[in-house]
């Protein structure tokens, strides 16, 4: 029998929610794993997104649960450049940035010079935490993970990620900026209805349909 959901619980959940509902629209965000283990086609939809994480056992999701965990997946890169940036003036970082021929990486130095003093405390640990839970969800439709080691881990991310953040807003925005950072993607403009193509818009409906989710930042 699964463990019933508690509000504490949901909340804690609720980090993931947006990255969730990014990879998978139909997810359910009031359940576990957000699949339906009864489901064949979600079934099949959660082990396809593991193996575009390259996870395929118990063993490959605890290595990238680690490795989110402690920054591999973009904070140190991140961190890296910003620091390097720190020392630049206008005029020195537009000489790299024009030096630049591949649009990738120059996507990449635009967004770590734009945030490379806003993100010094928060890098992009926000960003990594929510995709942590993520996997977690989808680590517990296949067996990966049980559901009282994802309750563990749960409650040491929410107790990192609540002492770090000070509002769903300010956590969500790292989310965004972190997905920016990694796909190249473009933030969106907020005054227009959200659609469904960016995390950025993702963002924005979410913060729409489950408003009264996102009011309190419970530490």
């Amino acid at each position: 029998m699964i463990q019933e959901i508690s509000p504490e619980i949901q909340d804690q959940l609720n980090l993931s929610a947006l990255i969730l509902k990014k990879n998978y629209n139909s997810a359910d965000l009031t359940s576990w794993f957000g699949f339906n283990l009864n489901d064949e086609m979600h079934v099949k939809q959660a082990k396809r997104l593991l193996n575009l994480y390259g996870i395929k056992s118990g063993l490959h999701l605890r290595n990238s649960l680690q490795r989110y965990e402690n920054g591999e997946m973009a904070s140190m890169a991140f961190e890296k450049l910003a620091t390097e940036f720190r020392s630049d003036t206008t005029d020195t970082f537009k000489v790299k940035y024009d030096a630049l021929d591949h649009p990738g990486i120059k996507s990449t130095y635009k967004i770590v010079w734009k945030y490379r003093f806003s993100l010094k405390e928060h890098k992009l640990i926000g960003y990594e935490m929510a995709y942590y839970i993520f996997l977690m969800r989808l680590g517990g439709v296949l067996g990966f993970i049980t559901i009282e080691e994802i309750m563990l881990r749960l409650e040491d991310a929410n107790t990192r990620l609540k002492t770090l953040f000070s509002s769903w807003g300010e956590f969500h925005r790292n989310v965004c900026i972190g997905d920016e950072y990694v796909l190249g993607s473009t933030e969106q403009d907020i005054s227009k209805f959200p659609g469904t193509k960016t995390l950025w818009e993702h963002y924005q409906r979410l913060h729409i349909q489950h408003a009264n989710w996102f009011k309190e930042w419970k530490k």
